[in-house]
């Protein structure tokens, strides 16, 4: 991928009156409330890239003022002069550094047949909350056929064996556009219209299993490396095509094909998945189908998109922050990421999970609505805002910023950076000194007082052979036992040379943030203490940052 975004310009299309994003080829997790403008995001987005292999005429309805399908915004159309809908968006090319505006209007076409464009809309994947609700809105006796899901949501991007990207998906068009028996001939003739077409539509279906099957295997594949958890009962997934039947007597064709989504826990065959299976596991599952559909159906391109609209809503914060990890894998490297959700909660987990100074993110909110107007702003940290406070001399507001900041970094670190419920009540103090007591209780302390404390930096690594010649040369050995005995010899080198020496710096690191608490931290919250100055709140600031740092890597 060597084109990535750099510019969203929106006019009049939505929720947006008039609107500017900044990405400089940076990924995007913003928030914003319902109403806000997320999904108007996302979709101005999917148009932009759909608009490349549609006609001119197809792009300009949603532009069109007097156009029954206008996407345009009501408070914007009210206007004395209105301005007109637009969609800019602005391409960097990274390996030549040249940037490249592409725009869709009522009357410019400029993705038309773009090949950035047209590549980038096969390659990229947009998937919304939708997806999920429709994967589990089935009722209990009900088959559960996700043909309307596939076809709306998979079916454009799937390529048949010996076929193209969208060939699948042009030849079910065709089939629904033409009539079984278009001349209307009764008798002998109108048999073979209706038994021709019935062979098509099999022939289709035929063309779909293979497909069906490659999605399926890879979701089974994906479920197990991500969701399936030891002492779980064993769930197998299954998709499978049933093709669409002609009937020969009443000269009727049953369309379309049914997808059945099928499961098997432990073995046993559960023929009704919704009925078994809580919403979180079913969300689990399909994410697994909808994610291994993405992989099955790579496309080359060198713009490709992972635009994500509130996907993870029915689930948990520990499997959403699996997902978190998911998508921050090497499986997702090669797309540039927008993920839009309107929960503040996960978008700070998952902002810590990135790291909130991460030179490839931008944070940013969204404020405003569809009939004033909606803007884009930087989410900041507390860390970040105790920063401005402190440039502002408000040294009162910087302090208990500070303060949220270290207390919320302790208490995730003793709860191994999860938010976890408690009845107990830690202070800040209390809070600190138990991340204090967690690092003790993992420091080597026999290791660190009867060897390395004597030991200089600079001879700790003489501690242990950096060679494993000696293990190599070992004939007593075999290959197995070598290779525990080095691994063994690389975390003692590991603990000598490193992983101490970190503990301790935490360990110190915190008791000076206990030293500066009742001076600095404390006071800020509470009326009638001695001012504060501005040269120890920003050591309190130093120190702050460092163990953030420290503590979440």
């Amino acid at each position: 991928m060597k084109s990535r975004l750099q510019r969203i310009e929106i006019r009049n299309f939505k929720a947006f009156r008039e609107f500017t994003l900044d990405l400089e080829g940076r990924h995007l997790l913003i928030y914003g409330p319902n109403g806000s403008g997320k999904s108007s995001l996302y979709w101005a987005l999917y148009t932009f890239l759909q608009s490349a292999r549609k006609t001119t005429d197809a792009v300009a309805k949603y532009f069109d003022p007097a156009g029954p399908e206008r996407l345009l915004n009501i408070h914007e159309q009210n206007a004395p002069t209105p301005r007109p809908g637009r969609i800019a968006v602005t391409l960097r090319d990274f390996a030549t550094k040249t940037d490249t505006q592409y725009e869709i209007t009522k009357d410019t076409h400029g993705t038309l047949r773009q090949p950035v464009i047209e590549k980038g809309d096969l390659a990229s994947d947009f998937v919304t909350y939708r997806f999920f609700f429709g994967f589990s809105d089935f009722k209990n006796s009900a088959d559960f056929n996700i043909w309307p899901l596939f076809k709306r949501e998979i079916l454009p991007f799937c390529v048949a064996t010996g076929g193209r990207a969208g060939d699948l998906e042009d030849r079910w068009n065709a089939l629904q556009t033409t009539p079984p028996n278009p001349n209307r001939n009764k008798g002998p003739a109108g048999a073979k219209a209706f038994r021709e077409f019935g062979d098509k539509l099999n022939d289709y279906s035929e063309a779909l299993k293979p497909v069906v099957e490659r999605i399926s295997n890879a979701a089974q594949e994906f479920y197990d490396t991500h969701f399936a958890a030891n002492g779980e009962d064993k769930i197998s997934l299954k998709l499978g095509v049933t093709a669409s039947a002609y009937h020969s007597k009443t000269y009727k064709v049953t369309m379309p094909p049914v997808l059945k989504f099928g499961i098997q826990v432990n073995g046993t065959e559960v023929r009704k998945p919704q009925s078994f299976l809580n919403e979180a596991k079913m969300t689990q599952l399909a994410i697994s189908i909808r994610f291994a559909a993405s992989l099955v159906n790579l496309h080359d391109s060198d713009l490709k998109l992972l635009v994500l609209d509130d996907l993870l809503v029915s689930l948990d914060m520990s499997n959403r922050m699996k997902v978190v990890e998911i998508l921050l894998s090497e499986t997702f490297a090669n797309y540039q990421k927008i993920i839009l959700t309107h929960e503040l909660g996960f978008f700070r987990e998952f902002r810590r999970k990135v790291g909130a100074g991460h030179a490839d993110w931008c944070f940013f909110r969204l404020e405003g609505t569809p009939n004033a107007n909606i803007v884009c702003k930087s989410e900041k940290t507390e860390t970040q805002k105790a920063e401005e406070y402190l440039r502002g001399y408000n040294l009162d507001e910087a302090a208990l910023c500070l303060r949220k900041a270290v207390e919320d970094t302790a208490k995730r670190f003793i709860n191994h950076q999860e938010v976890v419920p408690t009845k107990d009540f830690l202070g800040l103090a209390d809070a600190l000194r138990a991340a204090r007591n967690r690092i003790l209780g993992e420091l080597p302390v026999e290791l660190y007082e009867r060897v390395l404390r004597n030991t200089p930096d600079a001879h700790r690594a003489l501690l242990i052979s950096s060679s494993d010649d000696d293990l190599d040369n070992n004939g007593t050995l075999d290959a197995a036992t070598r290779g525990r005995l080095k691994t063994n010899r690389n975390r003692l080198r590991q603990l000598a040379t490193v992983d101490h020496v970190e503990r301790l710096r935490q360990i110190k690191l915190i008791d000076d943030i206990l030293a500066c608490t009742e001076r600095v931290l404390n006071p800020a919250a509470h009326a009638g203490n001695p001012p504060l100055y501005e040269k120890e709140v920003q050591d309190a600031l130093d120190l702050i940052r460092q163990l953030e740092s420290s503590l979440t890597e």
